[in-house]
């Protein structure tokens, strides 16, 4: 209590590491909400919290950084309220229900322009009419990735994740770079690389199940992901 965001990221935790960005942080667990590094110095007190759309709750901090795809992290969160949810009161019970189909539509590339308003305008309805604390703050992750990083919810209605990590928006390709070590054949549960020893391989897009495998074994950094249109 009383140090700041970027204080226990960066100095008590350590900071991102692998070179990665320092992005945002998840506080107070589930029903928390998503504040961006921009507001690293807000100081960790219950006022100054609820001022960003977040809430103590827990205590708990997710730090994420640039590799995390903020509509993913919305749909992730509320995936788990929803189903915590007691089925009581008709706008928490439906209501998440609709807000993470909405999400999950946005993360398959489905979404429109106007799903970001009806998100806005159902996470207010949820909080206002639902009877305990779960349904209250369940929106809390949707409302603050929609305040903070709206540009990454317009580019999924546009059919790109800036991230890339929504499975439905990218693919793999295995660049110049390969040398051929078949590792990646090796640790591809579909078989979508055929190993080519000292050649380079190739991804067969129609098998691939985006599980990131290749990417992360890769001595080379060879395979990129790129979107998928």
């Amino acid at each position: 209590m009383g140090t700041t965001i970027r204080e226990i990221v960066e100095e008590i935790g350590g900071g991102v590491r692998d070179g990665r960005h320092f992005k945002a942080v998840q506080i107070g667990g589930p029903s928390g909400g998503c504040v961006p590094a921009a507001l690293g110095e807000t100081p960790i007190d219950y006022e100054a919290l609820t001022k960003t759309g977040a809430i103590m709750g827990s205590g708990g901090l997710v730090v994420m950084d640039d590799t995390t795809c903020m509509v993913d992290v919305a749909r992730f969160f509320l995936d788990f309220t929803q189903k915590e949810s007691c089925g009581r009161c008709t706008f928490c019970r439906i209501g998440t229900k609709r807000l993470l189909e909405i999400l999950e539509r946005l993360c398959r590339g489905e979404g429109k322009p106007k799903d970001l308003d009806d998100l806005e305008e159902l996470s207010e309805q949820v909080k206002r009419a639902s009877l305990c604390g779960l349904g209250k703050t369940a929106p809390n992750p949707v409302l603050t990735t929609l305040r903070y990083f709206r540009d990454e919810y317009e580019a999924h209605v546009d059919g790109r994740c800036p991230a890339g990590k929504c499975p439905s928006l990218i693919r793999y390709e295995i660049t110049d770079k390969c040398i051929g070590c078949t590792l990646c054949a090796q640790d591809c549960p579909t078989a979508a690389i055929s190993p080519t020893p000292y050649k380079r391989h190739s991804i067969d897009d129609a098998k691939c199940v985006r599980c990131n495998a290749c990417f992360a074994v890769c001595p080379e950094k060879a395979v990129s992901i790129v979107p998928k249109h």
